[in-house]
Order: C-alpha cells, then structure tokens, then sequence
C-alpha cells in the first residue's frame, strides 16, 4: 500500500488493483498507474474538501468513479455516485460504509482488497473554548461519539484523523477518542494547518502513550508511505 500526502486532509491511497484519493480541492497529485482504476472520495463541499478540479482527472485517466456526499451540487453522471449519511455502497470491488459528520457531509470506510480504510472528512470532536458555548461544545461532542461509537472495537488498517491546530488545548480530542474506541493500526493525522510538529506533540503527551507508535509523522506535502 502506497500513500501519499498530498495537502490538509487529500491522500492518495494506491493499492494492488486500484488508487484512492480522499478530499482533494488543491496541491500537486502524484501520477496515477493508468491501468488501475481511480476512485474519488468527497467528503462533503466546505472548500477545503472539495474542488470540481477532481473532474479534470477524467481527461488524464481512463477510468475513474466519484463518491461524493450527498451536499455536494453537481450534475449527475454514471459515474457519480452519492452517499449520505450511515449508508452501505457496492462499486465494483469496494464496499463503502458512511459515518454521519459532526460538521458537514460524512465520513467513509472503505473496505477493499482486505484493506479497510478509513477517512474521518470533517467527523471530530470539535470542541472551541472560548467561541462556543458550553452547551454547543456538548452536542457537538454528543455528535461526534455518537457516530464513533457505531464502529467501537472496529479493526482498521488506514485511519486519517483530523488533528487540528486550531482548537488550542482540545487538539487531541477526536482523534484520542477514536484511538482509545477502535482497534486502528495506523493513523495519519490531517486537517492540520501545516502545523507538522503536532503529531509529535501528541505522540509526547500522555494521551497517546498506549496508540502513540501507530502515528504516523507527515512532514510535507508530496511525502509517500509505503505500508
């Protein structure tokens, strides 16, 4: 399993028969093997997880399927496919299972070649001290393990997870919660501003002491993992 980190929260998955792409809407993809199919992951349509450039893809590979959540506005075509919240999808050899987001649109498991992968979009704990309320803080922390609960104990070979900067002290909420709630081996974190250095802030803190070795440091844009 190839991944390659392409920008905030877009990864490339390249597997055995066929490529993934998660939450592109700018930054420099890899080029892609022709002979496998390509299958476009959009988690939902905030600006930073979705572009229509996705569909220029179409002119440089021959075959290539779009998953897309269901807030997304685009003409339908046969080879779109919608999915809204806590729903089942067969395409081809993937089987696609959502999460419903605790901010917009959903989040994807995928299950492919004995590989399940999965992609949070925008599904955290988001939590902002200071800009909500206590109260708003508590729903939207009700939302977000409500939907991680669906998957406890789940096994997961590939997680991205947002890790975001933004929420100060509450940076490693989500993330920790889903760590500590599922039986993930790797995690990539994501959505974090390019602030590199916070995966190792985790990994030093002692919320992560029993997950910290299955963090995964990315360091720039571009970066491949072989798994």
């Amino acid at each position: 399993m190839k991944i390659t980190y392409i920008h905030h929260s877009s990864f490339s998955v390249e597997i055995n028969k066929c490529i993934l792409l998660f939450d592109y809407y700018k930054g420099n993809l890899p080029k892609f093997d022709e002979n496998k199919k390509l299958y476009v992951f959009s988690s939902h349509s905030h600006y930073d997880h979705f572009d229509k450039a996705i569909f220029d893809l179409e002119k440089t590979h021959p075959n290539v399927t779009y998953i897309l959540s269901n807030d997304i506005h685009v003409p339908k075509k046969d080879n779109i496919k919608f999915m809204g919240a806590n729903e089942r999808l067969l395409v081809d050899d993937l089987e696609i299972k959502t999460l419903e987001s605790s901010d917009l649109g959903i989040a994807f498991i995928v299950k492919v070649e004995d590989k399940t992968i999965y992609h949070a979009g925008d599904l955290n704990w988001w939590h902002w001290e200071g800009e909500n309320t206590p109260e708003d803080n508590k729903y939207a922390e009700n939302l977000f393990k409500k939907s991680i609960d669906k998957i406890k104990e789940k096994s997961i070979d590939v997680a991205f997870l947002p890790l975001d900067s933004r929420q100060g002290n509450f940076y490693y909420l989500g993330f920790d919660y889903f760590m500590r709630n599922t039986n993930t081996n790797l995690a990539f974190p994501m959505h974090f501003w390019r602030t590199y250095s916070l995966s190792q802030k985790l990994k030093n803190s002692p919320y992560a002491t029993s997950y910290k070795d299955k963090i995964i440091d990315i360091n720039s844009e571009g970066e491949i993992f072989n798994i």
